[in-house]
This record gives structure tokens, sequence and C-alpha cells, in this order.
């Protein structure tokens, strides 16, 4: 039996202008996804995807090598799947895809946001010997960071070259006061795939904002003090609060003794809280009741 795992993620800082090279902080996150190959005697795949509760959530039989859909509780994301693994034969006409059993495996949950996608490209990629950020171009698209933090072992400065290339840093973040950080979930998803291309068709982004944005997440990581911290975090919500005409999401919480940022995609999944030591116990209170400190949730 193969085995694999890619770590999850979350977008510090950069969200959006990132696509346009601005360097962005990406955390790997201590929950992931797991990819488990054996061979079997015919050659049809049985793929078999397990969710956070140990339930099969999908699963799917594909015919030989043409990837023909036999049977699936999902059509739509059998489709996709077929996508992806028709994508890694145009990668590598060699690789031996059929006559196998599959399974996957979620440690976090699928409406979390935090790289149900990219941790299944980067696994299915080392398991097929192609570059992941081929086949993420080929599939789902994006800047390629969530796969920097699918293998990384610690955080990572991302950030894209003229050619659209990664330009990836391992970087230390720990802040002494990283007790004073948390991250909630907001009870909504967001598609990541859509909001980046309304953004690409409907936003520009200037030099200065790319400029200013890079300058912020290199900032973040030699911070010193909650108090700096905090400063620059409400800085880059301002830049991309003004960029997207929506408003801060701290405004949602004016009673809150700290302040918040949106990671990734804005309007879903998970936000970090800068604040007292009992944030937690705060946004339960306002019904957002799964949250994790720091150093529960960041590789």
């Amino acid at each position: 039996m193969l085995n694999y795992f890619s770590n999850g993620k979350v977008l510090l800082s950069g969200e959006y202008a990132v696509l346009f090279g601005a360097k962005a902080i990406g955390l790997p996150t201590k929950m992931g996804q797991s990819l488990s190959i054996d061979k079997r005697n015919d050659n049809f795949i049985e793929w078999t995807s397990i969710n956070i509760n140990h339930e099969i959530w999908f699963k799917c039989l594909f015919k030989e090598r043409d990837l023909t859909i036999s049977n699936t509780n999902n059509t739509e994301i059998a489709k996709k799947l077929q996508s992806i693994l028709r994508a890694v034969k145009e990668l590598n006409p060699k690789f031996p895809i059929s006559g196998k059993t599959i399974k996957t495996t979620l440690d976090f949950d699928l409406r979390w946001g935090l790289g149900s996608s990219s941790t299944l490209i980067n696994n299915i990629a080392k398991w097929a010997d192609v570059d992941p950020y081929d086949l993420l171009k080929k599939t789902f698209g994006g800047s390629g960071y969530d796969i920097a933090c699918a293998s990384s072992k610690s955080p990572i400065l991302f950030s894209l070259n003229s050619n659209n290339n990664p330009l990836i840093k391992k970087v230390r973040f720990c802040p002494d006061f990283n007790k004073n950080l948390f991250f909630i979930y907001q009870n909504k998803t967001q598609n990541s795939q859509k909001s980046i291309l309304n953004f690409k068709n409907n936003v520009t982004v200037n030099k200065s904002i790319i400029d200013n944005i890079s300058l912020i997440s290199q900032n973040l990581l030699v911070s010193k003090t909650l108090n700096e911290f905090s400063d620059l975090i409400d800085n880059h919500e301002n830049i991309i609060s003004d960029l997207l005409e929506i408003d801060p999401l701290i405004k949602l919480f004016p009673d809150y003794k700290g302040t918040v940022k949106s990671l990734g995609a804005w309007g879903g999944d998970f936000f970090l809280a800068i604040g007292p030591e009992d944030s937690l116990e705060y946004f339960e209170d306002r019904n957002l009741k799964i949250g994790f400190r720091f150093k529960d949730f960041i590789l």
C-alpha cells in the first residue's frame, strides 16, 4: 500500500493581491488529507473518500484506462475527479492509473475551506510523480500558495514571479503572543475559484497596492508586539476592503476587545482573531462555536 499526506492551509496575508505578485504568508495547518492506494486484480479504479466523522462522503468506480464513470454517489464530483485523473495522464502518460483501490481521508470538515482540493491535488501529484503546480493549472487554478503549504513543514512567504511561477521561502512564524491568535470558522463557505475569477474580472491592483501588501507581509513576520501586529492587520484589512468595496470584518464585532482579519476569499471560511485569551468564548457566545488556538491549528 502507498500512503501520502498533505497539510491544509490558511492564507494569513496577501489574499487576492497574491495573484498579481504580492508577497503572501501561507500557514500550513496540522489538519490535512491522506491518500492511500492498493492494487486490485482488475483494471477498475475504485475511489472512496472519508470525511472527518469517518463516514463515506464520496465514492466512484471508474472503468479501466479511459476513466469512464461506472457508478458514483455524486456525478458532479466524479466528473471533476475524472478530469483530474485525465490531467495526470496528460502530464505522465506512462503512469499506471488503473487497477487501484484508492481512499482519501480528511482530518478537517469539508466546509472549512482548509484545502480539500489542494491537498488532493498535491497527494495525487506525489503519487503520479507529476508537478503539483502543473496539475493545479490544469484543474482548479489559483496562485498555488495552497500547494506550497501542502508540502511545507513550516510557514512560507509566497509570491508569483513575472512568469507566474511560484517563489517560496520558508519562514518562521510563531510569535511570542501566539496565545492571542485564534482561528474562527464563520459557519459559511466561500467558493475560492469563483471569488478569484470575480476579483480578476472586476478589480485593478496597482503596483502601490502590491508593494504595500508585500511590505505588510514581511513586517508581520518580524512583529515583536501584539499591538504592532494588530496595526499591520488593520492596515491590510483596510487596503483589501477598499479594493473589494466591502466593509472590514471587524464591523461585525464592534465590542470585541481586539481585531479580526479575513483569511483567503472574503465572506466565508475562517478568519483570524487577535485579542484576549478568552476570545474563543467571545465568539462562542455569538454562535461561532468552531474555533482553534494558534498552537492547536498551525503546524
